[in-house]
C-alpha cells in the first residue's frame, strides 16, 4: 500500500530503471554482452525499487533479519557493476563460463540466510555481525577489483589509434558512473551496517533521499547520452564510423600527427613506433610546444645526459635528429621536406635560430 511521497518517488525511480532496462533489451542483439549487465542491474534497482514502493508497510525488508529475496538482490549488485565496468573497458564478445565464479558467493550466501533464518543456529547478536562484516568485506572487495581494473584503463596509455580512441569515448562515462556507483555503495553499507532504517529519525530520511538521488542521476545521465544508452557496440560503431570518414578524407587525416589525450600517432600507430632515443625525445619536445617558437640551441639540453662531449658535438647531433625527423615525417605525411618545420634565421649568417614543429601537420582529437 502506497503512504508517503517516498513510495511514490521509489516507484518512479523504479518505473524509470524498467523502462531503460526495456529499451536496452530492444537493442540486446547489437549489445549482447555488455548491455546484460546494465540490463541486470537495472531490473535489480527496479525490483528494489518497486518493491519498496509499493510494499510500503515492510520498507525495512533490506536491513531486517527476516529471510527476503528481494534483500538478496543487493548481494548482486556488487559483481554485476564490476563485470559492467570490466567488459566495457576489455570488448569482450562473448560470455565466458568463468563468470560463474561470480556466483558462487550469492549462492551460498542466499542459503546461509534462509537456514539462519529459518533454524536460527546462531544467536541474533552474533548473526547481525556476521552478516555485517561478511557483506562489507564483499562489498569492499568488488569495490577493490573494479577501481583496479579502471586504474589500468587509464595508466594503459601507449595504445593503438582505434584503442585510443575508444578511450576517449567512454572515459568520461566510465569516470561518472564510477563515482555515483561509489556513492551508491558507501551509502548503502551505512544504512546497512548502522540499521538507520529501523532507528528512523532525520539520518533515515537524509539516506532515502541520496539513494534516490543517486539512483536517479545515474539514470537520467544514461537517458540523455544514447550512445551509453545503446551499450559499448554502439561506441565501437562509433569509433569505425569516424574511422571510416578519416579514410575518405585521406588528404586531410592522413598527412597530420593524430594527437589524443598527449599522445602522438602517425599512420595509425603511436610515434614511439618510428622514432626512438633522443631523436624522439626532440620531436615530442617540438611537438608539445607547437604553439610557440623555441631557441634552436636548447635542444642541446636534451642530448647532453647521453652525449658528454664538446658542445660541436652535440649540435652535431642535434642536426643529426632533425634531419632524421624532417626526412622520415616527409616521407610518411607526403609533404615537402622543409615543410616540417617553421623556421627563423639570424640576418647575419642565416643560420637557423628558432624553431617550431608546423601546427597545420598537427591534429588534435
Amino acid at each position: 500500500m502506497i503512504t508517503s511521497s517516498e513510495d511514490i518517488l521509489l516507484i518512479l525511480v523504479g518505473f524509470l530503471q524498467l523502462v531503460v532496462a526495456i529499451i536496452l533489451l530492444l537493442s540486446y542483439k547489437s549489445n549482447k554482452y555488455v548491455n546484460i549487465f546494465l540490463v541486470l542491474l537495472l531490473l535489480n534497482g527496479a525490483a528494489r525499487a518497486l518493491y519498496g514502493g509499493f510494499m510500503s508497510e515492510v520498507s525495512n525488508t533490506f536491513i531486517n533479519h527476516d529471510f527476503s529475496w528481494i534483500r538478496l538482490l543487493l548481494v548482486l549488485t556488487a559483481p554485476n557493476s564490476y563485470l559492467y565496468f570490466k567488459t566495457l573497458i576489455s570488448d569482450e564478445n562473448r560470455l565466458s563460463p568463468r563468470l560463474l565464479f561470480h556466483l558462487i558467493f550469492p549462492v551460498l550466501w542466499t542459503i546461509l540466510v534462509y537456514v539462519q533464518t529459518h533454524y536460527g543456529f546462531v544467536t541474533y547478536d552474533a548473526w547481525h555481525s556476521i552478516r555485517s562484516i561478511t557483506v562489507v568485506t564483499y562489498v569492499f572487495f568488488y569495490l577493490v577489483l573494479t577501481l583496479l581494473i579502471i586504474k589500468d584503463f587509464y595508466k594503459n596509455r601507449n595504445l593503438d589509434l582505434k584503442r585510443a580512441k575508444h578511450f576517449n569515448s567512454i572515459k568520461r562515462w566510465v569516470t561518472t558512473l564510477l563515482f555515483f556507483i561509489i556513492l551508491v555503495n558507501l551509502r548503502a553499507l551505512v544504512h546497512f551496517v548502522f540499521d538507520i532504517e529501523d532507528h528512523g529519525g532525520l539520518f533515515a530520511n537524509v539516506s532515502s533521499i541520496l539513494k534516490l538521488v543517486f539512483v536517479f542521476l545515474i539514470i537520467f545521465k544514461i537517458l540523455i547520452s544514447p550512445e551509453i544508452l545503446f551499450g559499448y557496440s554502439k561506441l565501437k560503431k562509433a569509433v569505425n564510423s569516424d574511422s571510416e570518414g578519416e579514410v575518405g578524407s585521406m588528404s586531410s587525416v592522413e598527412n597530420k600527427i593524430l594527437e589524443i589525450n598527449s599522445k602522438y600517432y602517425l599512420r595509425d600507430k603511436p610515434i614511439e613506433d618510428y622514432f626512438e632515443g633522443k631523436t624522439l625525445e626532440c620531436l615530442l619536445f617540438l611537438l608539445t610546444h607547437n604553439s610557440e617558437f623555441v631557441l634552436v640551441s636548447s635542444l642541446d639540453d636534451l642530448f647532453e645526459s647521453e652525449y658528454k662531449a664538446s658542445l660541436p658535438t652535440l649540435k652535431k647531433r642535434r642536426e643529426q635528429s632533425l634531419k632524421e625527423i624532417r626526412f622520415l615525417l616527409s616521407f610518411r605525411l607526403y609533404v615537402p621536406v622543409d615543410s616540417i618545420f617553421i623556421e627563423t634565421r639570424d640576418e647575419v649568417d642565416k643560420r637557423i635560430k628558432m624553431i617550431k614543429f608546423n601546427p597545420e601537420l598537427l591534429k588534435l582529437e
